[in-house]
């Protein structure tokens, strides 16, 4: 279910302030969400490009740069990945 422009804009005002830090140890940062990551981004006008039955969660950035992918059924640890196009003047990774 997309979200609309008012929950968008609560969220990012909600969070604007806060300051993202690692939590150690791992365990006590609970089993996790990733609307936390899913919905800042969407309020940061990044866009869901995967299927919205899926498990799999797919996202890309404005400039189309960039794709993060969320994978919890992954054969990895690794959930989150990263993907960063090659530009102009730099490699990607």
């Amino acid at each position: 279910m997309p979200l609309s422009e008012r929950q968008l804009d609560a969220f990012a005002d909600k969070h604007a302030g806060q300051i993202p830090f690692d939590t150690s140890p791992r365990h006590l940062a609970g089993p996790g969400d990733a609307r936390h990551v899913t919905h800042g981004l969407a309020a940061a006008g990044w866009a869901t490009v995967s299927d919205p039955l899926s498990a799999e969660i797919v996202m890309a950035s404005p400039d189309h740069r960039y794709r993060l992918q969320f994978d919890p059924q992954s054969a990895t640890s690794a959930w989150w990945r990263l993907r960063a196009a090659p530009g102009d003047n730099d490699h990607g990774w």
